[in-house]
């Protein structure tokens, strides 16, 4: 199988998905992919995908948390 996006190879990995939900950034660990080696654009099967969404609808607390930073690009205004 060959990427949609740019054409490369396919190779089956535990990935990161990231998903924002409710206005929040929500990250899932070790998800199987099939990742482009070139792009990086990732491809999930209909049973990974239906896993996904029911971790989604779920209450499971996340194992952990991270606190990211957040820059406006209009702040580059300011700095010229």
């Amino acid at each position: 199988m060959k990427c949609a996006i740019c054409g490369g190879h396919l190779e089956e990995k535990a990935t990161k998905l990231e998903v924002w939900v409710d206005g929040k950034l929500l990250v899932i660990e070790d998800v199987p992919a099939r990742v482009c080696e070139n792009c990086g654009e990732k491809y999930f099967s209909a049973k990974v995908s239906k896993q996904i969404d029911k971790l989604l609808e779920s209450k499971i607390k996340a194992e952990r948390k991270l606190e990211v930073p957040i820059f406006s690009f209009k702040a580059l205004e300011a700095i010229g």
